[in-house]
């Protein structure tokens, strides 16, 4: 199972957290990064993820947001001014709440970042799946693929991935994604609802942070998707 981004969404992700009942015994769970930021609970969600990936098959990913952070704390704002206005300011008020608690609740936070995978990759009966936060580059191979892309690549993915393996992605909101049907797998009944193209992408960065915007999760192998309230 894969969950896509949650951008501060403490109350929908534990909405859907119930409904995919996740069994860490049986299941193996892969979040897609994106835990901070856009939204009003921003350190509960990055706790969150901080806990789970601490239980047996859990793997936390790193999204842009969390490097975003990361760069910021470690290189200062002169250097990385994009976090703030990227919806960091909240984040940064609540870590700052956080820290008056914990005094070591920065470099906590700094080390899980930091310990985080930017891709993952199983094959189940022959066939390749990778996770990962924003896509790949294309023409690229997987042990090549550098930090920008695997973080931060958005159009030159969907349109022009040709692998065998399927990839799932967050990144890019779905209701942002105006891609014609003949792209297409499978039609999509709102815009707030997972994207399956033909080229193996399966995007499932439905919103979280928008009005009637979802936290997504999919089973890779069942093709069943559980969200948000």
């Amino acid at each position: 199972m894969a969950i896509g981004d949650i951008h501060g969404q403490f109350t929908k992700l534990l909405s859907l957290m119930r409904k995919i009942e996740f069994d860490s015994e049986q299941d193996l769970l892969i979040l897609l990064g994106d835990y901070i930021d856009r939204g009003e609970e921003n350190m509960r969600c990055l706790r969150w993820a901080m806990e789970m990936s601490e239980k047996k098959n859990v793997i936390a990913l790193c999204g842009n947001h969390e490097q975003m952070m990361l760069y910021y704390y470690l290189l200062g704002e002169k250097e990385t001014g994009i976090w703030l206005p990227n919806g960091g300011r909240k984040s940064k008020e609540e870590l700052e709440e956080w820290i008056k608690k914990e005094p070591d609740a920065l470099q906590k936070a700094l080390n899980f970042i930091e310990q985080r995978s930017f891709y993952h990759q199983i094959f189940v009966n022959d066939k390749e799946y990778i996770f990962c936060h924003a896509g790949l580059k294309p023409g690229v191979s997987l042990k090549n693929q550098n930090e920008d892309s695997l973080l931060w690549i958005r159009e030159e993915f969907y349109m022009n991935y040709e692998g065998t393996a399927e990839i799932i992605a967050g990144h890019t909101p779905t209701p942002y994604l105006d891609i014609s049907e003949k792209y297409l797998k499978q039609s999509r009944p709102n815009k707030f609802y997972p994207l399956f193209l033909k080229n193996n992408i399966t995007i499932i960065d439905t919103g979280s942070f928008l009005p009637h915007g979802k936290i997504s999760c999919i089973d890779i192998l069942s093709g069943k998707i559980w969200q948000s309230e």
